[in-house]
């Protein structure tokens, strides 16, 4: 692109919000550019850089406020401009490393991370040929919106060699090390996350959020039933100006995540209360304002009795999709739970902070 280094020309703005739109649709199920190597694409990886990378940082950032402890040693995988690995540089990692296919890609995040004061080393690593060429083991690895393309599921005996690499990256993990992983909301890479979660329970993996329940998915086995993170967004001024342009209805960060502790770790060590995670905005029904819930005893939805919450459950008023709570002396029937008197409702972990474990 020409013209100055601080503004876009009319021209390069259309062209950016054209690549924008060829960008996302790979995420709507066109696939669009499924096995190619688009971060090669000069037009594609400026477009990148200023539409999904800011959107993917601040993405990181909330999922990282969710690990109880700062990790120092970081690895972003399939990092592109590691919009992840400035994430886990701004969040207090001491060392850093990108790996990635495209040279130049990884280059660009880190002189992004250099001007921020922040060292990124990056390594070149087809991770689908060859063994990670950095030594030792790490605290924190990150896979963001790489999966599908990894391992596109048309591709027979796709989910087996997901999983053997999801098992590699989860034994280069410390013993107090994990492993996030983030995809979009989209049905069929929401399904990806589901599906990946229900395997690493079943085999024993602890996993530190969002799921409490150990049990299988339920909304794996309700059709249309998806379960996804939802987080406030930051828009400077060109997000805003690209959305407006290519017709984007974004107002949240919209994801599927899972963050996954080290086989070698416990599993998660709670509190005896009810806890819940909060899985839906809040829906209106003939009884009034309900929530879904998954929680320690699986799929549940949450209503009041009352138009005015008493002192003890007036969060309820407030309660965000994502929040972990707990409540006691509720009534409960049939899958549903209702706010009565005595019912206590309290938030234990609002988004993007940890769950807090007994001490042992």
């Amino acid at each position: 692109m020409s013209g100055p280094g601080d503004k876009l020309q009319t021209r390069e703005f259309r062209r950016v919000v054209e690549c924008v739109k060829i960008l996302l649709a790979q995420h709507d199920g066109k696939q669009s550019l499924i096995g190619m190597d688009y971060f090669s694409n000069r037009e594609y990886l400026g477009a990148y850089l200023l539409y999904q990378w800011v959107i993917h940082y601040q993405e990181g950032m909330s999922l990282l406020g969710e690990l109880p402890t700062t990790p120092k040693r970081a690895l972003d995988v399939c990092s592109g401009p590691s919009p992840l690995g400035f994430a886990a540089l701004r969040h207090g990692v001491s060392e850093a490393f990108a790996a990635d296919k495209n040279q130049a890609a990884m280059e660009l995040g880190a002189e992004i991370c250099g001007r921020f004061g922040l060292p990124l080393s990056v390594r070149r690593w087809n991770c689908l040929k060859e063994p990670l060429p950095i030594e030792g083991h790490f605290d924190l690895i990150t896979l963001g919106y790489a999966l599908p393309e990894l391992f596109p599921n048309s591709e027979k005996g796709w989910q087996e060699k997901q999983d053997r690499f999801i098992d590699y990256l989860l034994q280069k993990l410390t013993s107090r090390g994990y492993l996030v992983l983030v995809e979009s909301s989209f049905a069929e890479d929401n399904q990806r996350i589901l599906s990946l979660r229900d395997r690493l329970v079943k085999a024993g993996v602890p996993i530190q959020a969002p799921c409490i329940w150990r049990g299988e998915c339920p909304a794996l086995k309700t059709a249309n039933s998806p379960c996804y993170a939802q987080r406030d967004m930051e828009k400077p001024h060109l997000i805003k100006e690209i959305q407006r342009s290519a017709g984007i209805n974004l107002s949240s960060l919209k994801m599927s995540y899972l963050i996954i502790r080290s086989p070698k770790a416990p599993q998660l060590n709670l509190p005896d209360e009810k806890l819940y995670r909060i899985i839906s905005p809040p829906v209106e029904s003939y009884q009034g304002k309900r929530f879904y819930l998954c929680g320690i005893d699986g799929k549940k939805t949450l209503g009041s009795h009352f138009e005015e919450q008493p002192d003890e459950a007036r969060a309820f008023n407030y309660l965000k999709r994502g929040e972990l709570v707990s409540i006691d002396n509720a009534l409960e029937q049939q899958g549903s739970m209702e706010i009565v008197e005595g019912t206590t409702l309290k938030v234990q972990a609002a988004c993007g902070k940890p769950v807090e474990e007994i001490a042992t």
